[in-house]
């Protein structure tokens, strides 16, 4: 029998992953499910599976998670990077409700899970789909990470870590006088990145850039 561990915060969600799962004849037989609604509880199922010596064959987590009261994770890419070091073999999914492309892409850059997919690609024949794949040990990519995968070969200067975050401070309002305290970098070094980014996207100031990188799904 496979060990699935399923992780959202949402016990309907969870609940629909699991009747998915559950409605193909082939997975009833061969899967045993358990689930987790947060860090925390995901974290204690996983170190459970490691003193049992029954390591997870499979992790469906949600990047977004909250902590629970005794985790210090951030989010669900805490959780995959833990399952990738404590159990080699699990595969991981990282299911995300992001679709911005700078987002996506660190989490493929960062996280490394065996797959992402958007949480509106999600039908059941989808998960269904997406799992045998991987148990295949085939790779998987969703149209969501291909879009945005593509859209960052378009846009060369955002695989600097450097500049993504940047943008992304931009994008929440920092001022370009305040962005060295969030970035170790010097002033100057910051406005020559900058102006890097604006050459790439094809616009004369700070503000037009936020505004084209949102209108192009970066952020």
């Amino acid at each position: 029998m496979k060990k699935i561990l399923l992780v959202d915060d949402h016990p309907l969600i969870l609940e629909g992953y699991r009747m998915a799962l559950m409605s193909d004849s082939e997975f009833v037989q061969t899967f045993v499910l358990e689930k987790a609604f947060d860090c925390t509880e995901a974290k204690q199922k996983i170190d459970q599976a490691i003193v049992d010596k029954a390591p997870f064959d499979l992790a469906l987590v949600d990047f977004s998670l909250p902590k629970g009261d005794e985790s210090t994770w951030e989010d669900g890419g805490d959780i995959v990077r833990y399952i990738k070091k404590e159990m080699p073999t699990c595969k991981t999914i990282t299911i995300t409700g992001h679709t911005e492309v700078l987002t996506i892409y660190d989490i493929v850059k960062n996280i490394r899970p065996t797959s992402i997919i958007g949480k509106n690609e999600i039908t059941p024949q989808v998960l269904i789909d997406l799992v045998r794949v991987i148990f295949s040990g085939e790779n998987y990519q969703s149209p969501l990470v291909k879009k945005c995968l593509e859209a960052m070969i378009c846009k060369e200067v955002m695989y600097d870590d450097y500049n993504r975050a940047i943008l992304l401070l931009l994008a929440k309002g920092h001022k370009l006088i305040d962005l060295e305290h969030y970035v170790p970098l010097s002033a100057p070094t910051i406005k020559k990145r900058i102006a890097k980014m604006k050459a790439s996207f094809g616009v004369p100031d700070s503000a037009t850039l936020v505004q084209e990188a949102i209108k192009l799904g970066f952020v």
